[in-house]
């Protein structure tokens, strides 16, 4: 089979790699769709450790990497799966180790997939990995019903949190960024109330969720919260917690990574097939894998929110296939 394989900074090829039966508790996953993750396309092609800019990225990556967000439908079941079978559609929760999405397959264990439901198509999907992450975060501040919150960063993440508080019961949700495309864009889209940091005036909220990571950005946030920020981005750079918001009580708090269970996963569906969140929105541009320079350029300039494949047609050109929706 084939896939992606980012081979140093700046530097791509598509390889054809062995494509292995399940073990006992895998299934394998011939992948519809695959979406970029921003931030990790951009750090690995730029010679840049995801967490630490300091350090270089140990290439030759895995094949596959850095893709991660992907749907697609089961080819094979191992032994020992018993909630999965040939044809189910499923979508990534999990997927941090050994290859990569970017591929045509991939396995996977039962427990770092969702099933799908018909009424979900492949780009609502395709993202779900990200949903889920936004999710945790959000699940942290408890009931959010009747409070309200202040969401920093459009980029996927805000974008999908915008939409999520206000379901999950936020009185008032606001998100803030300075791309006034992306803000324009957020607000065409009927996603929820999106402004540019500096129309905020005087307002405050209870809680602060923020998207973007760099401490400026905490800090601003931190500033007109009287609750609890959670940081879901991350973190460079230092925030200052003063005296004023230890006297006030705020509450300042890391994004704290769980396990997805049942139920979340339900809530998840829920919100996607009932309440009409839009994470088909996130899918902006598709270019196939040989052109993967282009997916690099286009999420720096903030062009693309982001960008997707189709492993079945998009590895050479003389099979790429046009956008099928």
């Amino acid at each position: 089979m084939k896939a992606l394989q980012i081979t140093g900074e700046d530097a791509f090829g598509i390889v054809d790699i062995p494509q292995p039966a399940p073990r006992d508790d895998q299934v394998t996953v011939r992948i519809e769709i695959v979406s970029t993750c921003p931030r990790w396309d951009m750090n690995m092609m730029g010679g840049k450790d995801m967490f630490d800019a300091s350090r270089k990225p140990d290439y030759p990556l895995p094949p596959g990497w850095p893709g991660h967000e992907m749907a697609g439908t089961v080819t094979a079941v191992g032994a020992g799966v018993q909630g999965l079978r040939v044809g189910d559609r499923v979508a990534a929760l999990d997927h941090l180790s050994a290859n990569g999405a970017y591929a045509e397959y991939l396995n996977y264990r039962e427990d770092e997939l969702i099933k799908l439901p018909d009424a979900v198509g492949w780009k609502q999907a395709v993202s779900f990995e990200l949903l889920k992450c936004v999710l945790i975060g959000l699940l942290q501040f408890g009931d959010v019903t009747g409070k309200s919150m202040l969401v920093s960063g459009l980029g996927p993440a805000g974008m999908l949190a915008l939409q999520a508080a206000r379901l999950l019961g936020a009185s008032r949700v606001t998100a803030v960024d300075i791309n006034r495309d992306r803000i324009a864009l957020v607000n065409r889209l009927g996603l929820g109330r999106a402004v540019h940091t500096e129309e905020l005036g005087e307002e405050r909220f209870d809680l602060g969720y923020d998207c973007v990571g760099a401490a400026a950005s905490v800090q601003q946030v931190l500033e007109r919260v009287d609750s609890h920020l959670v940081i879901f981005g991350v973190l460079k750079g230092e925030v200052k917690y003063g005296d004023h918001l230890w006297f006030k009580g705020t509450r300042l708090e890391s994004y704290r990574y769980r396990k997805f269970g049942e139920q979340d996963q339900a809530l998840l569906l829920d919100l996607v097939v009932n309440k009409g969140l839009n994470t088909e929105c996130l899918q902006t541009h598709h270019v196939p894998f040989y052109r993967y320079r282009e997916t690099i350029a286009l999420l720096r300039s903030q062009e693309a929110i982001k960008v997707f494949a189709y492993p079945a047609t998009d590895f050479v050109p003389s099979a790429a296939g046009g956008d099928r929706g």
